[in-house]
């Protein structure tokens, strides 16, 4: 029974007895043998509810304080570069140079991350008091992006990440990956969203006096972003040196960021719309589908492999850019054995180098404008992986590409799977999605913001 129904309970055996003395009051007598029993045990049945109450009281108030995250008592500071400081905690260190977490409080970000996983990986408890002594909320990620606090470390579903990791997964994608550097990023707010497009603008008319002016208006379409979820899975030992925290988050983060950066990326250039790239359609595979032929130049049977591109090809693909808009943020797009293989040749080729010249790294840009190299990109330099296919691109993909990214990530640990090797699975997800936009169709629309080169059948 909960305090509040025992002193219920309590002040209704007080009431009985009041009702046993009022009635011989009332009649001018006093109690007879029965009715002072009668009166006796109501009150000692009050007393003993009343104790009950209290006990009930002063558990419910430690129960309390056992669940709910203790205010943060002291802030973990850097002490130098080799170990971290805790007041009244360890003396950490980190093995090795740090590959994920930079900055000026690299390291204690990273322990405090390491602090996270040993919680909600390995249910550690001196991480998770750590945790609430520090600030860090332990969230289950209940569907939708519910940010509900959970200490039920045993359940199902998985935790979101606090944001010193979520963050440096963040940096760490944008520098392995090439899509979120390129294309426009939006975030969602919701798993559907339809985000504006400009399609036209106005119009300045010449006029003269008292003649009407024609009017223009802007024109807008829509972007359709459905958020998918992705995931990445690796697998730890299950055993829990604390002095290696430092590093079990510096690892794992850097593993997550680069295995989404290669999904985003791939997902961005070669997908095809199936299950193995969550539906989305690539740049280079849209190019082809039959409805876009106007989105590329074709580089005609003379162009089946790397040696045959010419400065005169990669100037036909560089005019086919039509907007100015698109000009001013264009690049070319290709893999980084087309920067050597084309680029780097052509330079070379057209004279005047010095030994320093060569000696120096692959070329970042030509004619004007710098060169993004995509590990996507086809690097294959025969005729059968190159014929009819999508060779490299010119053109700006801010303006014709959006990516849509819903919510941060989440980690999950399992148990089970990998339970014979005792090991512990590791499930890292986010949820994004790519759709390009303006992608010219027909050969005789006016090209778009991004042009691609097709090589030779």
């Amino acid at each position: 029974m909960t305090v509040r129904e025992l002193k219920e309970r309590a002040a209704a055996e007080a009431k009985a007895a009041r009702d046993v003395k009022d009635k011989t009051e009332a009649e001018g007598r006093g109690m007879t043998d029965e009715e002072a029993n009668e009166y006796d045990k109501h009150c000692k049945e009050s007393r003993r509810i009343i104790k009950e109450a209290e006990r009930q009281e002063e558990l419910e108030a430690i129960e309390a304080k056992l669940n709910t995250p203790q205010e943060r008592k002291v802030t973990p500071e850097l002490a130098n570069g080799e170990r971290i400081e805790v007041p009244g905690g360890p003396k950490l260190y980190r093995y090795g140079e740090l590959r994920a977490f930079k900055g000026p409080k690299a390291e204690l970000n990273a322990y405090r991350s390491g602090r996270f996983l040993a919680a909600v990986l390995f249910d550690h408890s001196p991480s998770r008091q750590w945790c609430r002594d520090h600030g860090i909320e332990i969230r289950k990620d209940q569907e939708r992006d519910s940010r509900a606090l959970s200490e039920s470390i045993n359940t199902a579903g998985g935790f979101i990440v606090p944001d010193e990791f979520e963050q440096t997964i963040i940096d760490l994608r944008e520098q392995y990956g090439v899509a979120r550097q390129q294309l426009r990023v939006s975030p969602m707010g919701s798993d559907h969203s339809n985000e504006p497009k400009k399609t036209g603008g106005l119009t300045a008319y010449p006029i003269g006096e008292g003649v009407e002016i024609t009017e223009s208006n802007q024109t807008w379409g829509n972007v359709e972003l459905t958020a998918r979820k992705w995931a990445v899975l690796t697998r730890i030992s299950t055993e829990l040196n604390e002095d290696a925290l430092i590093n079990l988050a510096d690892d794992l983060a850097q593993d997550a960021a680069l295995a989404f950066a290669t999904a985003e990326d791939n997902a961005c250039i070669d997908g095809d719309g199936t299950s193995t790239y969550h539906g989305i359609v690539g740049l280079r595979t849209m190019m082809i589908d039959g409805s876009h032929t106007g989105s590329y130049v074709d580089g005609t049977s003379s162009c089946d492999n790397w040696s045959e591109i010419t400065a005169a090809h990669l100037l036909s693909i560089q005019a086919a850019i039509k907007p100015v808009q698109a000009r001013r943020g264009a690049a070319w797009h290709c893999s980084p054995y087309a920067a050597v293989a084309v680029f780097a040749r052509l330079l070379q080729a057209a004279g005047g180098n010095r030994n320093q010249d060569l000696a120096g790294e692959a070329p970042k840009s030509y004619n004007g404008y710098p060169i993004v190299e995509w590990p996507s990109m086809p690097e294959d330099d025969s005729s059968a992986a190159l014929n009819n296919k999508i060779m490299f691109m010119f053109g700006n993909l801010r303006l014709s590409s959006k990516m849509g990214v819903r919510r941060g990530i989440t980690v999950l640990r399992l148990l089970e799977r990998y339970a014979e090797l005792d090991q512990i699975g590791i499930r890292f997800t986010e949820r994004y999605t790519i759709n390009h936009h303006s992608i010219t169709g027909a050969a005789s629309t006016a090209r778009g913001p991004v042009c691609g080169f097709l090589g030779g059948t």
